[in-house]
């Protein structure tokens, strides 16, 4: 309308009523003419510029609008009164206009609409919409400088090359480029453009026009910054696509989520590594969390867990009683209890439970621990019956038995110890053992006996005490410390009276006594009967005429005099089971016999000085056996060629090493061992007797030496057996 020509329109009364815009025309006083029906039908009766009818000055309604306060009305008339004065061709104003119920905006053209400018016509298109329009716009163009200007979020306005046209202080900010720099990057300088999560991002932006997704920016440092962003396309007012790209740091953010995530896991660990079960269940029973060990010890999975309640897992008997200290720990806050659970292989354990009540946004739950106490409780009821076994041996044993701290004071003592010493239970509990039970002559044993125990020591020992009469009991004591964590907690005492076998003994004693006097006396009469028998062959040697003859009665009596010398070591040396072998030596080189041999072939026997013991049942055939040798060595020698005979006597271990050795001490030591001679004889007998080996000199050469090899025997006579005994 506001380009129509209306200088030669007549006025149609039909085309004005089809126009939309507010039309009227007047005459050059100002007065309406005429109208068309948007005129009419418009409700002006609260707005200041109101649509009068015909016969109404114009000049009057603006007067009135201008009186009012209407700075568009003032407009109006000066306008209005320049045209129709033909000051001006045409005047347009767009002017604002409200009513009760709304707001409108006009845009107004005046012209004349007759050759003669008698009359004029007024045009009130209503432009409201594109006002609106144009408003809203220019404050989304103000809001959007605000927002990017003062935006917490980093924005860009990209070309689709990626090139950044502008760059708010925020992006600045977050990557440490100024603002000038950034418009002079593309966005490959501040993100990752290969990433494929940024390329999937651009695809769907392609199609869709927006993205959204977390991604990493690269500040000026070169380091990644992550970001939330998102992006969305536009096109400026010359038609060309635009990208807002708009990212927001999340650094602190992730930081926090890392730490959150880290204290989960944390969480997690530290509940997975309770050692029991773990779990949190509302009023009602249901489970809220869990450990893993409520899936590795019950053997429900977490989905099965879900679905169950606490009262599942305890055993029928059990249930009742379960729910009721689950309301009790409702309305007191704790409880402690035992209790079996049934496992999903329906195994059976005993747990031990600890539940605490807390209240999250109002509502009730229980936290709860479990320890498996199945093993413990075993161990329990198995220590138990050991502690009554141990009762009953203590109260039953047949020896006495007591009980005494570190003090020596006695803390509890059995029916036995009771019937050796005499005193009652009352009598004794906390009394100092050693006043109570030792003599004076065995007050410091006591102690020593206490001491030792005290630091560590276990002992056995036989002595006296005295009982309640002040009679003196033989006793076997023994101590025995009790150890708890490495410190001694208390002493047990073991009395033993032994008062009938110290009696037997004392008997046995008396007895050995008597049969050792008599194998003394024995031994000695036997020495001195082969002394006689000795004599009796010296006897008969003063008659022997033949060589022969005298040398073999010779042979006779030294091996008599050999068997005499054992049986007086023995006599001499008051012990009849063993023999020093090395006295026995001394004593046989020092006959009279081994004398005359001695001297007649002018030879040194030397004897060894270590002391060799052997038991009569082999001192016999030893000595015998030295005897029957030296006697062939005597036989066998050359006195210009032989000077001395060393003898020696070694033991190794459990065997005898005995050695007869010399320069030349025999003339031909393949006859003399290979002699039929009595010696001979003799020697294989007791080497056998011995269960020994001989060797014989070496023929070869000059250095020679005889070597007899025995096992040690340990054994003793009965007699001794039982002397050990009394002992």
């Amino acid at each position: 309308m506001t380009d129509t020509d209306f200088s030669n329109i007549t006025f149609d009364k039909t085309f004005l009523n089809s126009l939309l815009a507010h039309v009227a025309i007047i005459d050059a006083d100002g007065t309406i003419v005429d109208y068309n029906k948007a005129w009419n039908d418009f409700d002006d009766a609260s707005s200041s510029i109101k649509r009068v009818d015909k016969g109404v000055n114009y000049f009057e309604v603006l007067q009135r609008a201008i009186e009012e306060g209407n700075d568009y009305a003032l407009k109006f008339l000066l306008g209005l009164k320049n045209v129709l004065n033909q000051n001006k061709t045409s005047f347009t104003l767009t002017y604002p206009l409200k009513t009760d119920t709304n707001s409108f905006w006009f845009n107004l053209t005046i012209r004349p609409c007759s050759d003669d400018n008698s009359h004029f016509v007024m045009i009130h298109e209503d432009i409201t919409a594109s006002m609106k329009a144009k408003y809203e716009k220019q404050e989304n163009e103000d809001r959007f400088e605000v927002k990017f200007k003062q935006s917490i979020d980093g924005i860009f306005i990209t070309d689709t090359d990626g090139n950044i046209l502008e760059a708010n202080q925020t992006a600045s900010n977050i990557l440490g480029w100024d603002q000038e720099e950034l418009v002079e990057l593309s966005l490959d300088s501040v993100i990752n453009v290969d990433d494929p999560t940024y390329k999937a991002a651009v695809e769907q932006q392609e199609k869709s026009g927006t993205f959204s997704l977390e991604l990493e920016f690269i500040n000026k440092q070169g380091n990644t910054i992550p970001t939330e962003t998102t992006a969305r396309t536009y096109r400026n007012p010359d038609g060309k696509l635009r990208s807002i790209i708009s990212f927001h740091d999340i650094s602190r953010r992730k930081e926090v989520e890392h730490d959150l995530f880290q204290t989960k896991q944390f969480t997690e660990s530290a509940l997975n590594s309770i050692p029991g079960v773990f779990f949190v269940m509302d009023r009602k029973g249901n489970f809220i969390r869990w450990n893993e060990n409520m899936v590795t010890k019950l053997g429900y999975n977490a989905e099965e867990l879900t679905q169950k309640k606490a009262g599942d897992f305890i055993v029928d008997e059990y249930k009742e009683e379960t729910q009721q200290y689950i309301e009790r720990c409702i309305k007191e806050g704790e409880i402690s209890v035992e209790t079996k659970l049934i496992s999903k292989n329906g195994q059976i354990k005993k747990y031990s439970f600890f539940a605490k009540r807390f209240i999250e946004d109002g509502k009730v739950y229980i936290v709860t621990t479990g320890i498996d106490i199945t093993e413990r409780k075993k161990i329990e009821r198995e220590n138990r019956k050991n502690q009554i076994m141990l009762e009953q041996l203590f109260d039953n044993s047949p020896v006495g038995i007591t009980i005494v701290d570190n003090d020596n004071k006695i803390q509890k003592i059995n029916d036995s110890f009771e019937e050796i010493f005499g005193y009652s239970k009352d009598e004794v509990t906390g009394k100092n053992i050693n006043k109570l039970l030792a003599p004076k002559s065995k007050e410091n044993e006591a102690k020593t006996i206490s001491l030792a125990t005290q630091n560590g020591e276990s002992l056995q020992t036989e002595t006296i005490r005295l009982n309640k009469d002040g009679k003196e009991v033989p006793v076997l004591i023994g101590s025995v410390p009790v150890r708890l964590e490495d410190e001694i907690i208390a002493i047990y005492g073991i009395y033993v009276d032994v008062s009938v076998q110290h009696n037997y003994r004392e008997k046995i004693k008396e007895t050995l006594q008597e049969k050792e006097a008599l194998l003394s006396e024995l031994h000695h009469r036997v020495k001195n009967n082969l002394a006689l028998i000795t004599s009796l062959v010296e006897l008969q040697l003063f008659d022997a005429t033949d060589d022969t003859l005298e040398n073999e009665l010779k042979n006779i009596k030294n091996r008599i005099m050999t068997i005499a010398s054992i049986h007086e070591v023995l006599y001499q040396n008051g012990n009849l089971t063993t023999i020093p072998f090395t006295n026995f030596l001394q004593e046989l080189v020092n006959s009279r016999m081994v004398q005359n041999q001695r001297d007649t072939n002018n030879i040194q026997i030397n004897i060894p000085s270590e002391e060799l013991s052997l038991n009569i049942n082999q001192s016999i055939p030893s000595g015998l056996l030295l005897n029957e040798i030296l006697s062939l060595i005597f036989n066998f020698t050359d006195e210009d060629k032989c000077s001395s005979i060393d003898i020696q006597l070694r033991e190794y271990g459990n065997k005898v090493h005995l050695i007869i050795e010399g320069d030349c001490i025999v003339n031909c030591p393949n006859e003399a061992k290979n002699s039929n001679s009595l010696h001979n004889i003799l020697i294989e007998t007791l080497v056998m007797q011995l269960r020994g080996t001989l060797l014989w000199p070496n023929p070869e050469g000059d250095y020679q030496k005889f070597e007899i090899f025995f096992t040690k025997e340990h054994g003793s006579s009965p007699a001794s057996k039982y002397l050990e005994v009394a002992e």
